[in-house]
């Protein structure tokens, strides 16, 4: 049983020495299936779970599939061109397309990269030839865990927000509205989000970037 298993148990009121209910094997699979679903937003949340991905880039093709061992794909940081020792710019299809009608027939060194919903990048101009390569530094959600011997990795105060989520989770599928939102308001507190989900009108969800918001080849 791992600490964030043990926390969880012990807000629950459960002995985590000698559980009544959650037992090792399909006992703890709710409270492991809660603490994965926490996880996987915390890493959404921070970006805490990063990797480099290389990609090698051929001839007169604009669009790659990421194809990844382990984990899934959140969204691109950074792209670097390793060859020519530069940084690309991000843009996107609504932008080349105002750029430039007939930007799929342009070919030169890569000089922007674009995100085609999940697992999928693009590039403009496509490769003119087959030596280029890509440097991508990606967000990742890890895969989730199924054993108490899974390696987790979170900061100490973040294995505490996902208990009190899992708690959180816990409580409402029992109907106690109340203590659920008190360990949920907990989760938040401790991840420092005040309104996680916001939905004002005005919102418009999108894949997260620290990029200029208008790249000067594209742009």
């Amino acid at each position: 049983m791992n600490t964030i298993e043990t926390h969880t148990l012990e807000l629950i009121g459960e002995d985590p020495n000698s559980p009544d209910v959650f037992t090792e094997g399909d006992g703890m699979k709710p409270i492991r299936d809660s603490i994965n679903d926490a996880i996987e937003e915390i890493s959404m949340l921070t970006g805490c779970y990063s990797e480099k991905y290389y990609l090698a880039l051929r001839q007169n093709r604009n669009f790659y599939r990421f194809d990844f061992s382990y984990g899934s794909f959140a969204w691109i940081t950074d792209v670097w061109l390793v060859t020519q020792k530069y940084r690309l710019e991000q843009t996107d299809l609504i932008r080349l397309n105002n750029y430039n009608m007939r930007w799929l027939y342009e070919t030169g060194p890569c000089q922007a990269y674009f995100q085609i919903g999940l697992n999928h990048i693009g590039v403009w101009p496509a490769p003119a030839l087959d030596t280029d390569m890509l440097e991508i530094s990606i967000i990742t959600i890890p895969d989730r865990y199924e054993g108490s011997t899974d390696r987790i990795k979170l900061r100490r105060n973040w294995e505490r927000a996902a208990a009190h989520y899992a708690t959180g989770e816990y409580f409402a599928s029992r109907g106690d509205a109340k203590t659920a939102i008190y360990h949920h308001n907990t989760y938040l507190k401790k991840m420092g989000v005040k309104v996680q989900y916001p939905i004002a009108a005005e919102t418009i969800n999108q894949f997260q970037s620290t990029k200029e918001p208008w790249p000067k080849n594209t742009g």
